[in-house]
């Protein structure tokens, strides 16, 4: 059984008010459970770092917000595509989206061209 890539990233949408990726979230990276801490970079910029409550994971990533036109202008949209190192020599892309109450996110990510790692979060803050 190798490694399947993931269906196409999903296309950004925009919901009644501008998303909002920052904060502290808990869920899976890759089936492993952790807290995922986003802050700001400056407009659409995030920075994201994953550590794992177990088991020894860390991802930093470097996410950006995609804007998504609405009439003649432009929001923050509900996904942000990111790259991610975990500090032993792995590295990628990923992707993930945000849901309309910015409370959950869920996405996908991998390296080489294959997504094929899942992450889910709750916002808890």
């Amino acid at each position: 059984m190798g490694h399947q890539p993931a269906a196409p990233i999903p296309p950004a949408e925009a919901y009644d008010a501008p998303s909002d990726f920052g904060g502290v979230w808990v869920g899976e990276a890759d089936r492993t459970v952790g807290t995922l801490e986003i802050s700001s970079l400056g407009t659409g910029r995030y920075r994201g770092y994953f550590h794992g409550d177990d088991v020894e994971a860390e991802y930093v990533l470097l996410l950006q917000q995609d804007d998504v036109s609405v009439g003649d202008q432009a929001i923050p949209g509900n996904r942000a595509t990111f790259n991610w190192q975990d500090g032993r020599g792995g590295r990628g892309e990923g992707w993930m989206l945000i849901n309309r109450e910015d409370s959950a996110l869920t996405g996908a990510f991998g390296a080489q061209g294959m997504m094929d790692r899942e992450l889910t979060f709750i916002r808890v803050e």
